[in-house]
């Protein structure tokens, strides 16, 4: 039987960001939506991590362990269990907030993009173009989504205390940049 997802599809997310940014590449990338759509639904043998990525173990292990059957899933009994993984050992999680970032961007003014990858304007899409314009119109119906965008969407900040939020800044206070 089929049930609902609960907030451990999350950590399956986790994993795919994970294995993009140390791999260079998704896990289940392919050339078209339902390919890629057959490589997630088929993980178990699609599943892999190319030995040319030198991979620590605790990668490894970390990546395997979020990316697999929900109830074996890494955070299924919360985050502390991804939080003690192998691969964080370094990290100090509890005083993470008050640590210095290793990279903190030099920020100008309010709209500065000088810390971003200059685009290629040849590579944009027009987003005013009337023939978009009239795709997403007969996708829509009285103004409704089709898809129901974020219906049962379940992110929450699992890295927060006990899944307490930590409390924002005081919106009044100064900004430094």
């Amino acid at each position: 039987m089929i049930s609902g997802y609960s907030s451990v599809c999350d950590w399956w997310s986790v994993g795919v960001i994970l294995f993009e940014m140390l791999v260079g590449h998704p896990p289940f990338y392919a050339h078209t939506p339902i390919e890629t759509q057959q490589k997630v639904i088929n993980w178990k043998s699609t599943l892999k991590i190319p030995s040319e990525s030198k991979l620590s173990q605790d990668s490894k292990d970390l990546i395997l362990r979020l990316l697999c059957g929900a109830k074996e899933r890494l955070g299924v009994s919360g985050a502390s269990e991804v939080k003690n993984h192998k691969f964080f050992a370094s990290i100090n999680m509890d005083g993470l907030r008050k640590q210095i970032a290793p990279f903190v961007p030099k920020i100008r003014y309010a709209t500065d993009t000088s810390n971003f990858d200059p685009v290629d304007p040849d590579k944009l899409r027009n987003s005013d173009s009337e023939d978009l314009m009239r795709r997403l119109d007969s996708k829509m119906e009285n103004g409704k989504h089709p898809e129901h965008a974020f219906f049962e969407f379940t992110f929450r900040r699992f890295f927060d205390d006990a899944g307490h939020p930590c409390p924002l800044p005081d919106p009044n206070s100064p900004v430094y940049v």
